[in-house]
């Protein structure tokens, strides 16, 4: 190694009290973030679903608890079959997958930027310039390594990366919040399928008694026991029941499109599901032995992801307060360049091509008309805005709870309340007939009875269904999956 070389890697050594003062400066640094407390919020610590006697209260895995709310496999394969190829889930995936980036690419700040430069060239002068008859042909070839860095004196690159990780997290939040609505959704489309495919089967079994009332009738009148005006009755009572199978039929079809669109079914599986056979499911279930939470605890509603996404949204306007107000200082970067240069491409690593430049530059703002100032009064603004909407959050999730919870306490007595009426219904067709038969009785009381107890029965079905969407509704408004965590 000769004398000269030395002395060139001597001189590189000068930049190692420069690199030592990184580590001092980044201490003297202090961050313009304001310190986040968690909002408060008057939630009670525990409320109670008063009519609960016969719900079980044993924590039960989310697979089998939509099992049991449908009586089969098939909802769960429904949810998990939306939960891939839902139009809205690929979305927020796509926007999960940018909200990392930006995470990644905040934090990449802390470190320094290493960048390799290099350039070939070959110059020809002008004998005519000044000086003149100096024009010459020579070359200039370098290779080298850039490095920079940016002091975080006033937490610039801290409250970036803060921002960025509360953005991140509320938008891993809002997919899980997407992912619970369309589980509920798929969940109360498929029980008003099941609650259809119920309906129907008691119109056909009403029409097919009713033919066999009209076809009696029409016998009876043959041999003179009834009237024409009673044949009619019966022909125009069965009627009345077709229009309302076709009509549930029709439900039945827009319900199983609608249910295929959610699910993320393409236009052509919809054409080749509107030509094949309904899909078969089972009848609605008695769904009070489901369990649920007895006392609810106000730590479930705070489980919610919208809650979640909404307090990182707050977290996110407190950091943008620090880059704001971090805005205000001088911006310090240091910057060292290594590498060689030469006239000649072959003796560009001689010993003597070495070079080097160290160098530190400031920006400091000095005057521009209160625009930085304006910034950070709008990010206050805008964290209080953030503020006010995760309060209202928290209000509307604790509604929707009291709401889920009236509505299946409600719905509960509702159905007790219909099945009693069904049952004293069939009791009075049985009578009717009877008294009808007997000649008591005009044949209007018995077509009265039949209506009546057609549309008590629809309506018992309809009352399952609003037992069974209430529960449905309960599980998303505690933000779902609740039952292992409810004790």
């Amino acid at each position: 190694m000769t004398v000269q070389f030395v002395n060139k890697l001597s001189r590189l050594g000068r930049l190692k009290p420069l690199a030592t003062l990184i580590p001092a400066v980044l201490l003297l640094g202090c961050s313009q973030v304001p310190v986040y407390e968690k909002p408060q919020t008057d939630l009670p610590e525990t409320w109670q679903v008063q009519n609960l006697q016969k719900v079980e209260t044993v924590p039960l895995e989310e697979s089998l608890w939509w099992q049991r709310l449908s009586g089969d496999e098939t909802l769960n394969q429904l949810i998990n079959e939306a939960l891939q190829y839902n139009r809205d889930m690929a979305l927020a995936q796509v926007r999960l997958t940018q909200a990392r980036a930006l995470l990644r690419q905040s934090q990449a700040g802390r470190f320094p930027e290493l960048n390799l430069t290099g350039g070939l060239a070959r110059t020809q002068s002008s004998d005519e310039a000044y000086p003149a008859g100096q024009g010459d042909t020579f070359g200039d070839f370098s290779l080298g390594a850039l490095l920079s860095y940016e002091v975080d004196l006033w937490g610039r690159v801290e409250a970036s990366i803060k921002q960025s990780e509360a953005t991140f997290k509320a938008t891993q939040a809002d997919q899980q919040s997407l992912a619970l609505s369309i589980k509920a959704a798929v969940a109360n489309a498929y029980l008003n399928l099941m609650a259809l495919n119920q309906n129907l089967a008691l119109a056909k079994n009403t029409v097919k008694s009713r033919q066999e009332t009209l076809e009696l009738r029409q016998t009876q009148l043959e041999y003179g026991s009834v009237t024409p005006l009673t044949v009619y009755q019966a022909e125009s009572e069965l009627a009345s029941v077709q229009i309302a199978l076709h009509q549930l039929e029709e439900q039945r079809a827009l319900q199983q499109n609608a249910l295929a669109v959610l699910i993320g079914r393409s236009p052509k599986a919809l054409l080749a599901l509107a030509s094949q056979a309904p899909l078969s499911v089972s009848a609605l279930t008695d769904v009070n032995t489901l369990p649920i939470p007895k006392n609810l605890p106000s730590d479930l509603l705070n489980r919610r992801p919208d809650i979640q996404a909404a307090e990182q949204r707050l977290i996110a306007a407190n950091a943008n307060i620090g880059l704001a107000k971090a805005a205000l200082f001088p911006k310090i970067s240091l910057t060292g360049l290594l590498g060689f240069q030469s006239e000649s491409l072959s003796r560009l690593f001689e010993e003597d091509a070495i070079g080097w430049n160290a160098a530190a530059n400031i920006n400091a703002p000095v005057f521009d008309y209160d625009r930085r100032r304006s910034e950070v009064k709008i990010t206050e603004a805008e964290q209080q805005a953030m503020l006010i909407d995760y309060r209202q959050t928290v209000r509307v999730a604790f509604q929707e709870v009291l709401d889920a919870t009236t509505q299946f306490e409600s719905s509960q007595k509702q159905l007790e309340a219909q099945q009693r009426q069904v049952s004293a219904l069939y009791q009075t067709l049985n009578l009717a007939q009877d008294r009808f038969d007997a000649g008591y009785s005009s044949y209007l009381e018995v077509l009265d009875a039949q209506r009546n107890l057609f549309n008590a029965e629809l309506a018992q079905v309809n009352m399952k269904l609003n037992h069974a969407t209430a529960l449905v509704n309960l599980y998303k408004a505690l933000g779902g999956d609740w039952q292992a965590k409810a004790e």
